[in-house]
């Protein structure tokens, strides 16, 4: 179901309790789809988070953060 993202805006939660129901949600601004508000799935433990962490920081397509370099742009 597409919706516009000022909808989203006015009624969040409304949108947010659906999706913790299974739905799905793709997020459009002025007629373009944007962005997906879909239910994930709940790690059982920390391993299976940290699981899921390591898998979506090897895809080549991740945008990659230099943690140092932000912190010492932060003290500028």
């Amino acid at each position: 179901m597409q919706v516009q993202l000022a909808e989203i805006k006015n009624k969040m939660s409304e949108y947010v309790r659906a999706v913790q129901n299974g739905s799905t949600f793709e997020i459009t601004v002025r007629g373009v789809p944007v962005a997906l508000l879909t239910p994930i799935t709940k790690p059982a433990s920390k391993a299976d988070f940290q699981s899921r962490v390591l898998k979506f920081m090897a895809n080549p397509d991740t945008p990659k953060l230099d943690v140092k370099a932000a912190l010492q742009e932060g003290r500028k």
